[in-house]
């Protein structure tokens, strides 16, 4: 290979802070001792392959591959650096394989406009077009100011924008602050379904059903023989690697595969043997017609029902609770016996039938079971009537539940993230419950070729290998992102999971609305609040506050124009980890990662930082025996401490020198075991389909069909679906501030609104034409602010009520070269959620993002 001419900034040496920073001005220009992959491909290089460093793709997706950093020596200055990514055949995900997001974040560790020095505002905010006069500051004394400004706050004042790691858990509880997640409207419904019906958590196995793969399972793609995916088929599907090595396998030995969505992807052309343009949000109508449709015709799995579900518990007419005592101790009916006996304990459990009477606690009960319940639930959803709502051919939703039924239990609907069609609109709570009682009734969960279950490894929480010496201190009662009024996910955040999401699609609203919090220390994992939900309302909250704080690798808009201070992070592959391979957990399996060179300039760590908030605010939680000495720090190596328990090694480094980095157990999955150990109704497991918690919160406990929370007006008939393209991630400007990345998105027309050909007829609208998208003003009555894009005309928007937006585009910020002013923001288009409302509709809190309709006009810019 050939080596890239270095400029004068390139060669620089590496000094103290301060003397790197006194040969640059203005102070964005970071430090950055190489050119990047995109500015090398214009010259010259010359490398020598040194090493090949392990690592996991822990920030691009779901999948979290593993592979080798290259890493190669310029032969005319001597300088290392990372080049590209080789596969890494031994890891059970990635199989050797690797995508455009993974060499990415190769370049971005060189990126220009890369954050290694902490700023401070020094000019009072007054919106998007005034300086904020940043000084450069330390790392450490920036801290100090941000901890000493953090004393005068009350914890009712203070919140942090994190996802639920281990270190920002330890941080909000000892300091008795509230969390909300800036990822949630991604994927909450999810995790919180999933916590009620199935892990339970804290369980043998996992710390939190917020897990790092956004999911508590994985799905057996290659295996399995019938799969059917509603909206999961994004575009951004198309480059996950982890994901399509698996599926590609599967239509090797057979699987079929039927997409409901409507747009049609390249997966869809590539894989599916049948796909559907759905009507967007009715994809419940399907589910709930196929659950009829396996009953009715008696084609689910008894015995998988009888022994590991709460189909045969009862339910008392009159509470319509479970009888029983807490977490799934039930009772059930007993055809031989004629009485009620411990579900676990009975011979002879009845799935159907009833009112059966008996006496209880003193009281005469008239009960029926869940599976009877479930069977009169569902009695009016036939195909016919799920046809007429959904648009899918009634004999095409009869046909695919009974071969999805007879497939079972090698059979699987997966869903993860926010896609078209489902996993977000305002039911998706209720059609994550239908999934589920889909995989239940097919016997699919915890079994090879359906649902995997992650088994026999585990990464603990601080809590587990270093628990606090005295109870935390309560939370505020009211939290800014509303989660105490949903009783649901308050009661697992409180209770039992930490980690849990929170509603970071109200967090906007109550900081505009409640003006209650007055400092909030966002852990931008790179993504940019401003590519996310509405974010006039929040760029108007954050103006008035007194303390924002922004952890990040890049300046972005969210630390630009509304921050006081901005912390370096650093990159994903500057720091070692430990991962399970949770996303295809069939074998239990650990992978490794090396940091692949010290993180330059002032960067520092999130644990780092948590750790010396922590110290400064609340000692006693952060040091082993409770005092306030700095040298007593507690543990925060959770993969060390996971090895060393397993017996594999005595820590992550001899894990990478004598391991190689990777321990794997391949055996035989053990079909339905891992379900009796992680299940309600300990000590035997098991799922529950109905879910007491959201009969208490005012909903029903068994899904149920329920319109959308909007319907089509007038002008505003599209309904607004958001994708991402195959080569970005959120709104991280990783990707989009790299010029070949930018440049495929225009190639690709990523940066235009996508409508179908037959509406660009209608409205007279040519390729490239601008036109202006804008939200019912009837549901956006706070800071509208319309969209203004080019348009692609395209088939792949399948239907002509339906317009498409790229989400993860329109940075403003003046500090990303590449990424600034490109594209437009879809979370303009998106209404915060007002909290009154959405409780009518939703327990959870979480959906509604596909739940917009907008208004296209020709016209807007030239």
């Amino acid at each position: 290979m050939e080596t890239a001419k270095l400029s004068r900034r390139q060669l620089l040496k590496w000094g103290s802070t301060s003397a790197l920073l006194a040969g640059f001005s203005p102070i964005f220009k970071n430090l950055v001792p190489f050119a990047s992959f995109a500015e090398a491909t214009e010259t010259e290089f010359k490398y020598t392959i040194t090493k090949k460093i392990p690592q996991v793709c822990a920030r691009a997706c779901e999948c979290d591959c593993a592979y080798y950093i290259v890493v190669g020596k310029d032969s005319e200055s001597g300088v290392e650096r990372a080049l590209t990514l080789e596969g890494w055949k031994d890891d059970p995900v990635s199989r050797g394989k690797y995508c455009i997001k993974g060499l990415a974040f190769v370049d971005s560790m060189y990126d220009p406009d890369r954050l290694l020095v902490s700023l401070k505002r020094t000019n009072p905010k007054k919106g998007l077009n005034e300086d904020p006069g940043w000084v450069i500051i330390s790392t450490q004394d920036a801290l100090t100011d941000i901890i000493q400004r953090m004393k005068k706050f009350s914890r009712e004042e203070i919140v942090f924008c994190s996802p639920g790691d281990p270190y920002t858990n330890r941080l909000c509880r000892s300091l008795g602050v509230r969390r909300s997640d800036q990822r949630t409207e991604c994927f909450g419904t999810h995790y919180y379904i999933n916590s009620l019906m199935l892990t339970n958590p804290p369980n043998k196995y996992y710390s939190s059903t917020y897990t790092l793969t956004h999911s508590v399972w994985g799905f057996d793609y290659s295996t399995t023989k019938y799969m059917i995916w509603f909206g999961f088929d994004s575009f951004t599907k198309c480059g996950k690697a982890g994901i399509l090595n698996h599926i590609a396998e599967g239509k090797r030995n057979g699987t079929k595969i039927i997409i409901f969505n409507p747009m049609k992807t390249p997966i869809a052309d590539g894989f599916a043997d049948e796909w559907y343009p759905i009507k967007p949000g009715t994809d419940l109508a399907v589910a709930l017609a196929m659950i009829k449709i396996i009953i009715d015709r008696k084609l689910y799995n008894e015995k998988f029902l009888k022994e590991y579900t709460d189909s045969a518990a009862l339910v008392d007419e009159k509470t319509q609770l479970h009888i029983g005592g807490s977490e799934g101790n039930w009772f059930a009916w007993c055809k031989t016996h004629k009485k009620i006996e411990p579900l676990g304990k009975c011979d002879d459990p009845a799935l159907e039938g009833g009112p059966y009477e008996f006496e209880y606690q003193g009281k005469h009960i008239s009960a029926h079971p869940v599976f009877q319940l479930l069977k009169e639930s569902i009695k009016d959803y036939t195909a016919e009537w799920a046809s007429k709502i959904s648009e899918v051919p009634q004999e095409a939703i009869t046909r695919i539940a009974e071969e999805y039924a007879k497939a079972s239990p090698y059979s699987c609907i997966p869903n993860l993230k926010r896609d078209p069609a489902g996993p977000n609109y305002a039911n998706s709570w209720r059609l994550m419950h239908a999934i589920n009682i889909l995989h239940a009734l097919g016997g699919s969960f915890d079994h090879e070729g359906g649902v995997l279950l992650l088994s026999d490894v585990k990464i603990p929480w601080l809590e587990e290998i270093a628990p606090p010496v005295k109870p935390y201190p309560p939370l505020p009662a009211e939290a800014p992102d509303f989660r105490h009024e949903f009783s649901v996910t308050e009661n697992i955040y409180q209770k039992k999971d930490f980690s849990a999401p929170g509603h970071y699609g109200i967090i906007g609203y109550g900081l505009y609305h409640t003006k209650k919090i007055k400092c909030v220390f966002f852990k931008n994992p790179f993504r940019g609040l401003h590519a996310l939900i509405q974010p006039q309302m929040v760029e108007k909250a954050l103006e008035k506050m007194e303390l924002v704080v922004d952890w990040n690798l890049y300046v972005d808009d969210l630390s630009y124009f509304w921050c006081d201070y901005i912390l370096p992070g650093t990159h994903q592959f500057e720091e070692a980890k430990l991962d399970i391979r949770q996303y295809y957990p069939k074998y239990p399996c650990y992978v490794a990662g090396s940091a692949v060179q010290k993180s330059p300039g002032d960067c520092i760590g999130w644990g780092g930082i948590a750790v010396k908030i922590g110290l400064a605010l609340a000692p006693e939680y952060w040091t082993v025996d409770g005092s306030t000495n700095p040298e007593k720090v507690i543990p925060t190596n959770t993969g060390d401490y996971a090895l060393k328990k397993q017996g594999i090694a005595n820590n992550t480094k001899e894990f990478l020198t004598q391991k190689g980095g990777i321990w794997i157990q391949k055996r035989p999955y053990p079909n339905w075991r891992t379900i009796r150990e992680i299940g309600y109704g300990r000590p035997e497991g098991r799922i529950r389909i109905y879910l007491d918690e959201i009969l208490e919160a005012g909903h029903d406990p068994l899904p149920k069909w329920a319109k959308r929370w909007t319907e089509p007006e007038g002008d505003y008939r599209f309904s607004l679906i958001v994708t991402r393209a195959p080569w970005t991630m959120h709104a991280d400007p990783n990707f989009l501030n790299n010029p070949v990345i930018k440049s495929l998105c225009e190639k690709n027309f990523i940066d235009r609104v996508w409508i179908n050909p037959q509406v660009a007829q209608e409205m007279g609208i040519s390729e490239g034409d601008w036109v202006t998208l804008e939200t019912n003003p009837k549901y956006m009555t706070v800071l509208p602010r319309p969209v203004k894009a080019r348009v692609h005309i395209s088939s792949r928007v399948a239907r002509k009520d339906c317009v498409i937006t790229f989400h993860g585009l329109g940075h403003r910020s003046p500090k990303l070269r590449y990424a600034k002013s490109f594209g437009y923001r879809d979370g303009d288009l998106i209404p915060q959620k007002d909290p009154n409302i959405v409780k009518k509709y939703d327990p959870t809190g979480m959906g509604w993002v596909e739940d917009v309709y907008v208004s296209i006009k020709k016209g807007g810019r030239s």
